[in-house]
């Protein structure tokens, strides 16, 4: 009889890549524990999440893969675990390597990489086409070991009430008070898709300072801070009533931050994610084809609203703003 997940005790899972992939793998976590509760899952990923998977319910240990400068490293580290289980959920090469190495027994991953062959499970599904949602690729690697997956997702990120604290105090040297309602705009995504142009977002932030109903606060990284000037000064609403804290924030603060939040508007990128975990109200804008399109990457928030080109293209310029707009009066 082939093993299933319910007889493994000791799992690794890695995903090695952005913001949003890594989001998007917590649902197989939970997958896991939910099947297995007497599993131990250390999670592979890169340094830039640890502080916002800290304490996260279905990870009982993280593993930061930057600590490590070469597959031997990786591998005697892997070995020294006694992993039972591996799922490689971001193939690369060199992962699935160290892991073959450390001799874990079941090591599951794509059938379709060169070096599949370093995988004794291998599941047959092409991503690029995006016909599936990317939490549900991910929860579809424990088919090998798990004859029954859940299509729903659960999200367990949690905070302490010390932590919401010191991000107020910071907060309030910006005169920002998250006990009142806030709208947050993050129009930067690194290019992981196209993006809803400069001039939709001044759109959006001129119409949000006519309603007056919620302060506006930017976000994104130190680099997105001229995208963001730009935005504001061609909206034409006065600078002082608008916020910027790109670059002021890390991963933790930010998803403190957005969860109490009253409305996140976003291209399709890593922050959007988070606020789709939180079950956030969400405004976003998407391409329409693959692989970049909402059928893979929507976030996965009960309350959030998409906007695409018209007749199935990826001109982001033809989204109708007053659409938009309209949208926004209503959710806020």
């Amino acid at each position: 009889m082939e093993k299933q997940i319910t007889d493994y005790r000791n799992i690794l899972v890695s995903r090695t890549d952005n913001l949003g992939d890594v989001i998007l793998t917590l649902p197989l976590l939970s997958e896991i524990k939910k099947h297995n509760k007497k599993a131990r899952i250390t999670f592979l990923v890169k340094r830039y999440v640890e502080n916002l998977l800290r304490n996260y319910e279905d990870i009982d240990e993280l593993m930061i893969i930057d600590d490590y400068s070469g597959i031997l490293s990786l591998s005697k580290l892997i070995k020294s675990k006694s992993f039972d289980l591996s799922i490689c959920v971001y193939p690369r090469f060199s992962v699935a390597l160290a892991m073959r190495i450390a001799g874990i027994k079941t090591r599951i991953g794509s059938g379709y990489r060169w070096y599949s062959f370093l995988f004794n499970e291998k599941v047959f599904e092409h991503r690029k086409d995006a016909v599936n949602h990317e939490a549900d690729y991910n929860k579809n690697l424990l088919t090998p070991v798990c004859n029954s997956i859940s299509r729903g997702y659960d999200f367990k990120f949690r905070y302490d009430n010390s932590e919401k604290i010191m991000l107020f105090e910071k907060l309030s040297n910006f005169k920002i008070d998250i006990s009142q309602k806030y709208v947050i705009v993050h129009p930067g995504s690194k290019g992981s898709a196209i993006n809803f142009p400069a001039s939709g977002f001044s759109g959006i932030v001129d119409f949000l300072c006519k309603m007056n109903k919620a302060s506006i606060v930017f976000t994104g990284v130190e680099s997105e801070n001229e995208q963001i000037k730009n935005i504001i000064v061609q909206s034409g609403c006065d600078s002082s009533k608008i916020i910027n804290l790109a670059g002021k924030l890390n991963l933790r603060e930010l998803m403190i931050f957005i969860d109490n939040s009253s409305l996140f508007i976003s291209n399709s990128t890593g922050p959007l994610h988070i606020a789709g975990a939180l079950n956030k109200k969400i405004i976003a804008f998407y391409p329409n084809s693959a692989p970049m399109n909402k059928t893979r990457w929507k976030p996965l928030s009960n309350d959030t609203l998409i906007f695409t080109p018209p007749n199935e293209s990826d001109d982001m310029d033809l989204i109708n703003i007053d659409e938009v707009c309209e949208a926004m009066r209503n959710l806020i």
